[in-house]
C-alpha cells in the first residue's frame, strides 16, 4: 500500500504540483494599521491583567512589544511596516550615571512596606520624561547590576519573549539574566518590620510593565495609567545613585546606550569627550 501511494504521487500532473506552491500578496496599509491597533489592544489588556496581580503576563507583554518593535534579517516589525519608527518615543527612565558605584534600576519605584521593598512600575506618576528616537529608546540602558552588566529595553523584551516563556523556552538561559531575576544581582535588601533582612524582589516584571507603558503612550497619547499606592506603603524611592563627590544639577539628557562606542577598551561615559571628535561631552553630542 505504501508503495502504491508513492507511485500515485509520482504520477500527479505537473500543473497540479505547480498550483500547490504558496503565493503571496502585499498587505495594504489599512491592513497593517489594523494589525498595529490589535497589538496595542493586546498590550493594554495584558497591562490590565498584570496590574490585577498576574505577574506572568509580562511574557505576553514582551511578545507583543517584540512584534511591534523588533526587526531582524528574517522579519520586519509592525512599527517599521507602518512607518512609525520615525516618530519620537516616551522615555521615563532615570538617567544612568556611569560613575554610579551601585546598581541602577531606571523604570522602577521601590515602595517600602512592612512586608519589604516592593518594586513597582513608574507608570504616569509625575516623573520626568522626554521624547527620544526609537533607536535611543530601544537600546537605552534601563538596568545595571552590581557587576556592571547592562540591560536595555531590547534585552529585557527579547529575554522574556525568546528565552523565558513568552514565545519560546530555551533549555539554557543567559547567566546574567538568570542572576538578575533569581540571584538579586541588583543587590537590594529589604528590612522587614521585625528587623529581618531578605533579598530584594525581582525588578524585571515592573521594568517590563513600564516598557509596555512607554510604548503604548508613544503610540496612543490618550492612554493614561497611574500607580496606586497601598495604604501600608511608607517611603517611595526611585532614581537612586551612589557616586563619589557631588554632581552639579544639569538638564535632562538622553540615557546612555548599551551599544555606545568604546575608547581604549572602555565604554564612553556621559561626561567623556565624544568619540566623534566634536570636542563636546558625549551626553551633549552623539549620545
Amino acid at each position: 500500500m505504501a508503495l502504491r501511494k508513492r507511485v500515485c504521487a509520482s504520477l500527479l500532473p505537473l500543473h497540479f504540483l505547480e498550483s500547490s506552491a504558496m503565493t503571496t500578496i502585499a498587505r495594504t496599509q489599512d491592513d497593517l494599521n489594523l494589525l498595529l491597533d490589535e497589538q496595542l489592544e493586546f498590550l493594554k489588556l495584558s497591562c490590565a491583567s498584570f496590574d490585577n496581580g498576574f505577574e506572568g503576563e509580562i511574557k505576553r507583554l514582551a511578545v507583543s512589544v517584540r512584534v511591534l518593535a523588533h526587526d531582524t534579517n528574517a522579519s520586519t516589525s509592525l512599527l517599521t511596516l507602518t512607518n512609525r519608527k520615525n516618530t519620537n518615543f516616551l522615555d521615563t527612565a532615570d538617567p544612568y550615571d556611569n560613575e554610579n558605584v551601585w546598581s541602577h534600576s531606571s523604570l522602577v519605584q521601590i515602595h517600602m512596606t512592612p512586608q519589604g521593598a516592593k518594586p513597582k512600575a513608574h507608570l504616569d506618576d509625575g516623573i520626568q520624561s522626554t521624547q527620544i528616537t526609537f533607536d535611543a529608546w530601544w537600546n537605552g540602558i534601563v538596568l545595571v547590576d552590581l557587576e556592571k552588566n547592562e540591560f536595555s529595553r531590547k534585552d529585557i523584551v527579547l529575554y522574556l519573549a525568546n528565552k523565558d516563556g513568552g514565545a519560546h523556552v530555551d533549555h539554557e538561559i543567559d547567566e546574567r539574566y538568570h542572576n538578575l531575576r533569581t540571584k538579586n544581582s541588583l543587590g537590594w535588601i529589604s528590612v522587614l518590620g521585625d528587623g529581618r533582612k531578605i533579598a530584594g524582589e525581582d525588578q524585571v516584571p515592573a521594568t517590563m510593565r513600564q516598557i509596555a507603558h512607554e510604548l503604548i503612550k508613544s503610540l496612543d497619547s490618550s492612554y493614561t495609567c497611574t500607580q496606586p499606592v497601598a495604604q501600608d506603603t511608607g517611603m517611595v524611592m526611585c532614581g537612586m545613585s551612589l557616586v563619589a563627590g557631588a554632581h552639579t544639577p544639569e538638564s535632562r539628557f538622553p540615557n546612555l546606550r548599551k551599544d555606545r562606542p568604546t575608547v581604549g577598551g572602555k565604554k564612553v561615559g556621559r561626561n567623556d569627550p565624544c568619540p566623534c571628535g566634536s570636542s563636546k561631552k558625549y551626553k551633549k553630542c552623539c549620545i
